[in-house]
């Protein structure tokens, strides 16, 4: 009797997750890049820093020859090829620009956010920084237990502090954040890794996401602010909104690095952010359909109504763009 509840039970999630494939690829949708060229971000030569995107919520900023990176997410694995399908890191990021990074920060623990850490980490500086919620710290364990990174667990129900990166170039701070519905109401993949595991998760569905991150960030010169991101992985929690308002007393961002993969749940949060942190530019992210790997046609999630909503904002003089994964632009 409990074997067949049990089969039974595995066998409406291992449903769930081929409607969730099925959603994802037959509602992603090619993206036309010339006729969404006007807001493509372009390069400044203002700041002397970097800005590379990886896809999905992934992020490098360089300044003064050192990085920090968000989401390790490159490979864009299908259903299919789960756990054997990695991008070389070095095929789409140069390998001196890996060898910046002294800090990693990852907003959850869903596999979409930090699938290649275990493959970054012999590129970046070996006394590195990760950064992430406890669960998250506790999936990729076997990554952290034999080498000398530091691993920083955040704890969502406590009060949040900057964390710097190992000279102080950067600072960023956590922001709780609640993670969006994938289907409906219905959320995958939730729970959490309270205990240190001895492997990383093999399946899509091992995953756990754990809590939810955005993050504010500063890049720093002598112990002053010159630039100021606001990375929004999810919808900020009233904490996070409230750390929010005291932190942009002191300054307005000048990105806004804006999760995107569905019109219809996350602008009402956009829209609060905005109000708050008064950036000069919103930078779309994680609107591309990321069951599809990059060296097919480039797509966008339809649910984010990317081409339209590009054209909508910048009539409405907020300032809308993104950048191509793998893209990098100078501030």
């Amino acid at each position: 009797m409990v074997k067949r509840i049990l089969k039974t039970l595995i066998g409406i999630v291992l449903l769930l997750i081929l409607v969730a494939f099925l959603k994802f690829n037959l509602l992603g949708k090619k993206l036309n890049v010339n006729a969404i060229k006007p807001y493509i971000m372009v390069s400044k030569h203002q700041h002397n820093i970097e800005l590379t995107y990886l896809g999905c919520a992934g992020f490098i900023i360089e300044y003064q020859h050192k990085s920090i990176l968000f989401d390790p997410f490159i490979s864009n694995p299908t259903l299919f090829n789960f756990n054997k399908k990695y991008t070389s890191w070095t095929a789409v990021v140069p390998e001196e620009k890996l060898k910046t990074i002294d800090m990693v920060a990852i907003s959850h623990g869903h596999y979409d956010h930090c699938y290649d850490t275990k493959n970054l980490i012999p590129f970046i500086q070996s006394n590195s920084k990760i950064i992430g919620d406890q669960s998250v710290i506790n999936e990729l364990y076997p990554i952290f237990s034999n080498n000398s990174l530091q691993a920083s667990a955040l704890q969502f129900d406590k009060l949040q502090t900057w964390q710097y990166n190992t000279d102080s170039t950067f600072r960023i701070f956590p922001l709780q954040s609640i993670h969006s519905p994938h289907i409906g109401k219905l959320e995958f993949f939730k729970g959490s890794f309270l205990t240190p595991q001895s492997e990383i998760p093999n399946k899509i569905w091992q995953w756990k996401k754990g809590e939810d991150y955005s993050y504010l960030i500063d890049i720093l010169s002598k112990d002053s602010v010159v630039y100021r991101m606001i990375l929004v992985n999810g919808n900020i929690a009233p904490s996070g909104i409230a750390a929010l308002k005291e932190l942009s007393k002191q300054r307005a961002s000048d990105i806004q690095l804006q999760i995107f993969w569905k019109e219809s749940l996350v602008t009402e949060n956009m829209m609060t952010v905005y109000a708050i942190v008064h950036p000069k530019q919103i930078i779309l992210q994680h609107w591309n359909n990321f069951f599809v790997q990059f060296d097919k046609p480039l797509e966008y999630l339809r649910d984010s109504h990317l081409p339209e909503v590009l054209k909508k904002y910048n009539q409405q003089d907020l300032k809308t763009s993104i950048m191509l994964p793998f893209s990098t632009v100078d501030l």
